[in-house]
């Protein structure tokens, strides 16, 4: 399967997948806090359940294919074979603007005040966030690691790297991004209010959670990453690790 997949395409394929069916309880475990309660738990029969219960929890979606990814690397079968082969259509990274002039310029002012400089059209500075370095250190998983890993004052290349990618790629799960960075519910509603286009909302979060000044900024990049693995966004926290390597 060298084409891209749809998300319905990747949908059908875990549905149909073997070796996801018959470890299916075991899977049930795995995403026990997304799928809510006992009641939701004992009415999931199939996969296709799962699928819908994860969708209807707003757990995994065209944005957010992070379930399927840990099933992939738990179990192998069908979904690891083609799973690398799904990318976010890129028609749905940003909200239609209401006045698409408005919404660059507003983009642009908020990228500006955050310091990052260059094109906002989902370029990352240059940097290959899709391969790892190979002349970089290893990223061991263990926490302490990862810790030292990214506890530290990134370049201003990174630092806008890093914004970028996310600004580009979390989609709506903006939100959930706000609410691990600690910004309140009432400053997300405002932002929302005032941006419609979503890498704007994204950059204004940051620009938020930078002027916190009781947050060391050598720890900006590590709760940052800390916040996508709460979101259930892990792929977006490993290219944020690959571009700290480089």
């Amino acid at each position: 399967m060298g084409q891209p997949l749809t998300f319905e395409t990747l949908k059908r394929i875990a549905a149909n997948d073997p070796t996801a069916q018959e470890n299916l309880e075991d899977l049930k475990y795995m995403f026990r806090s997304d799928i809510g309660s006992a009641r939701n738990m004992y009415r999931i029969h199939t996969m296709d359940d799962l699928i819908d219960c994860l969708e209807r929890h707003d757990a995994l979606s065209e944005f957010n294919i992070e379930p399927f990814r840990e099933i992939a690397d738990e179990y192998g079968g069908a979904l690891a074979a083609v799973i690398m082969n799904y990318h976010v259509p890129k028609e749905l990274l940003t909200a239609e603007p209401y006045n698409e002039y408005r919404e660059l310029r507003l983009s642009h002012e908020c990228a500006t005040r955050l310091n990052i400089s260059g094109s906002l059209n989902g370029s990352h500075s240059g940097l290959n966030v899709n391969e790892p370095n190979v002349n970089a250190s290893p990223v061991n998983n263990n926490k302490s690691q990862q810790a030292t890993f990214v506890a530290q004052v990134p370049t201003k290349e990174k630092r806008a790297a890093i914004y970028k990618l996310i600004a580009s790629e979390i989609g709506t799960d903006w939100r959930c991004l706000g609410r691990e960075l600690d910004i309140c519910q009432g400053e997300m509603d405002n932002v929302e209010i005032q941006y419609r286009d979503l890498k704007t909302r994204v950059y204004k979060l940051f620009q938020i959670f930078e002027e916190d000044d009781s947050i060391d900024p050598k720890k900006h990049v590590l709760i940052i990453c800390q916040a996508l693995d709460q979101c259930r966004r892990k792929d977006l926290r490993r290219k944020v690790e690959r571009i700290m390597s480089h």
